[in-house]
């Protein structure tokens, strides 16, 4: 459809990809998973060798180039429920399945704790990260120099 491919361009032609959203059952809300599967699709984010084809995951390869990748979520539980094991699945299915997979070299993903009960200190300190990331994100990336 003309909107997924429009998504795909700007996806391409993109220097960094940068999502902030809510943890919802340990993923992306349903919309944005959606994104994910209508916009990242075989032949445009990924492709499969032979290998792939008969199932094994060594036969992806990721077509897509950035460097950098950000992911703010916000969450309804604590940080160290997060530590005990909330934040596993969502590493592997959101930072390296859903960004690393598809070739997203760097993927920073951080987490504010507990957003809905917090007091108004730690929502201020959550403000000024989420800018400071974003200001950090919107520089490019350091290249080595040809000379080095």
């Amino acid at each position: 459809p003309k909107d997924v491919r429009a998504h795909q361009e700007k996806v391409a032609h993109a220097e960094g990809l940068a999502f902030i959203a809510p943890v919802f059952w340990l993923a992306f809300p349903a919309i944005l998973k959606g994104w994910f599967e209508r916009v990242f699709t075989y032949g445009n984010a990924y492709a499969l060798t032979p290998e792939g084809w008969a199932g094994n995951i060594k036969g992806r390869v990721g077509l897509l180039r950035h460097e950098k990748a950000l992911v703010i979520s916000t969450t309804l539980f604590s940080e160290e429920d997060y530590k005990a094991g909330l934040q596993e699945p969502i590493t592997r299915v959101i930072d390296d399945f859903g960004l690393r997979y598809p070739g997203v070299k760097t993927v920073e993903h951080v987490y504010f704790y507990r957003v809905g009960v917090v007091d108004e200190g730690t929502r201020r300190r959550y403000l000024t990260r989420a800018r400071a990331l974003g200001e950090d994100f919107a520089r490019p990336v350091a290249t080595p120099s040809a000379a080095a």
